[in-house]
């Protein structure tokens, strides 16, 4: 009798942990325009236990929403730079993952230059705002994830099977994401979907080979002095020290679809 019981406390309390990472889907009376408006989204944030990411995920019975809000400053620097990846992983399969990458990051001259400029320079508050806005202003390129061997690459308001996204930054410097995936768009069932995990990534930064000809043109980032806009983004010099952009921003959910 004691081994049953321990067995049936072992069973529940597995099943717990499994639940645990586990959001139900938000439902609409009417479907969110992707716009980057939050006021048709009727429900509070979602909150990120590692305070980079505030989400939401909602389904219909044809298409997936999606919504993030982004305020912290390093996070918002990758996103920027280097771009955030929206992945279903329908089977639970690494080789299975699907979706769309936006913004795709910058090509590496642009980046270059970005960093370059960026080096040792000071901002008031609305200065760092105003640069916030302008690194995703002009961000029209996507990335389709698993329809092909090679990611497929289109404009934004390009797509026709639609995958809509959109990435705007607000008075306050707060980045807002929206996207919208129909099922139909990779080929998704549906009705074979009772939960789907899905991913959201940023890009990082990768350091030149060290034994590169180029290596002394690669950057690192440190934190500027105290009143520079090293302290609220990175600054970079050139050597390989630590990199705070060499690591990937992550979010992981698991959604009961409705």
């Amino acid at each position: 009798m004691k081994t049953l019981i321990t067995s049936l406390l072992l069973v529940f309390s597995f099943f717990a942990f499994a639940q645990k990472g586990t959001k139900e889907s938000i439902q609409f009376e009417k479907p969110p325009v992707i716009d980057g408006k939050m006021d048709d989204w009727p429900t509070e944030w979602w909150l990120d236990p590692d305070g980079k990411f505030l989400s939401n995920v909602g389904n219909d019975a044809e298409n997936l929403y999606f919504r993030l809000k982004i305020s912290d400053d390093l996070t918002q620097t990758k996103i920027g730079f280097f771009g955030l990846s929206l992945k279903l992983n329908p089977t639970g399969k690494k080789k299975d993952k699907v979706g769309l990458k936006y913004p795709v990051g910058k090509d590496p001259s642009e980046l270059k230059k970005e960093m370059k400029d960026q080096e040792g320079k000071e901002m008031d508050a609305a200065a760092r705002v105003q640069y916030k806005k302008d690194l995703v202003s002009d961000v029209e390129v996507v990335e389709l994830i698993g329809l092909a061997k090679q990611n497929i690459v289109s404009s934004r308001l390009g797509l026709a099977n639609g995958i809509e996204a959109i990435l705007v930054a607000q008075d306050d410097g707060a980045y807002i994401y929206e996207a919208k995936i129909p099922f139909k768009a990779f080929r998704l069932d549906k009705s074979k979907l009772e939960t789907l995990p899905i991913e959201f990534e940023t890009g990082r930064y990768v350091p030149q080979n060290k034994n590169n000809n180029n290596a002394s043109q690669g950057y690192s980032p440190s934190y500027g002095r105290p009143g520079t806009y090293g302290r609220q983004m990175p600054v970079y010099y050139n050597n390989y020290s630590y990199n705070p952009l060499s690591s990937p921003g992550y979010l992981s959910l698991t959604i009961k679809l409705k």
